[in-house]
């Protein structure tokens, strides 16, 4: 038994449940919820915290967000019932008969919808008070271990220019995709030794704190560029069926149903320009040799043609 939510009682002051509801079928769909949402989002000690229910703060916050995620998992089994005759569901006349798919599914998009903004909401409490939840802040360098230009959410906002609201669980979506692009297109951009400068942040040079800002916004509008495409979204969601899917927040929200075109994807392609250009304008002062592509047959050795005797 969950010690976050213990009884229906505890439930329904988070969702809108018949308090006649047993609580032994919901029980299952809470231990899930925890397992697949909660704990890998804030760790498992901050979970035993709340389930001590010594810390008001944390046990209401993290209820708010379980209850409705339990519940979202819970929707479209709560419409059948399993026994020996099959998967039946209960029409008899004088009582209540299950709604229909249309109502079901708008119903666990909007349960699912609340949990994750209560969870967004909780792990913004949690990075607030960084001395009173030290498991979470390690919880939290385990997960995100490998070197991103972009290290919060914060960061891909105010430097990216990109707006995500500052959700924490936008940027751990988005956050592979970075690691992604730095590592396929930015080190195409940059030297090896330019990038490995420009990753560890240990960087006095102004020429290169400019140009690792710039970084930020190629790679912030990039991944903006990938998670506003319709076409991508539909290849995301196709094998789904109807799990709700968590969208990253990005304004504008964009879906490019019938213009071609992408404001992303136009600010993306500009700092990919301005980064080329920047790096051959100051390569003395970012000590980069940048290699020529051009063939030299400005010597007395190499000829395009040659006579034939």
């Amino acid at each position: 038994m969950s010690k976050i939510i213990p009884d229906i009682e505890s439930l329904k002051s988070v969702v809108k449940i018949n308090a006649t509801v047993n609580y032994g079928i919901v029980q299952p769909f809470i231990n899930d919820a925890i397992d697949i949402y909660i704990e890998p989002q804030v760790g498992n000690v901050i979970v035993e915290l709340a389930e001590q229910g010594n810390d008001t703060w944390l046990t209401d916050r993290m209820r708010r967000a379980l209850g409705p995620l339990a519940m979202a998992l819970a929707t479209d089994e709560f419409s059948v019932m399993f026994g020996d005759s099959g998967i039946t569901v209960d029409n008899q006349r004088d009582k209540k008969s299950p709604a229909n798919e249309a109502k079901i599914a708008a119903a666990k998009n909007s349960l699912f919808y609340r949990g994750m903004a209560a969870l967004d909401r909780l792990i913004d409490g949690l990075e607030r008070k960084p001395t009173d939840y030290p498991d979470y802040r390690d919880h939290v360098a385990l997960q995100n271990h490998t070197p991103c230009f972009i290290g919060s959410a914060r960061e891909y906002q105010d430097i990216g220019l990109v707006n995500i609201e500052y959700s924490a669980l936008s940027y751990r979506t988005i956050y592979p995709t970075l690691l992604q692009l730095q590592e396929r297109s930015v080190k195409e951009m940059l030297t090896v030794d330019l990038y490995s400068r420009l990753l560890s942040s240990d960087i006095d040079n102004p020429q290169a704190v400019l140009l690792r800002v710039m970084v930020i916004r190629f790679l912030a509008n990039k991944a903006a560029e990938l998670f506003t495409s319709q076409t991508t979204r539909n290849e995301r969601t196709s094998a789904q069926g109807s799990r709700p899917e968590y969208q990253p927040v990005i304004r504008p929200v964009y879906q490019d149903l019938s213009d071609t075109g992408n404001f992303f994807a136009d600010q993306s392609n500009y700092y990919a320009a301005e980064i080329n250009s920047f790096i051959t304008d100051n390569s003395d002062a970012l000590n980069v040799v940048k290699s020529n592509n051009a063939i030299d047959f400005n010597r007395a050795d190499k000829k395009i043609f040659t006579s034939c005797t």
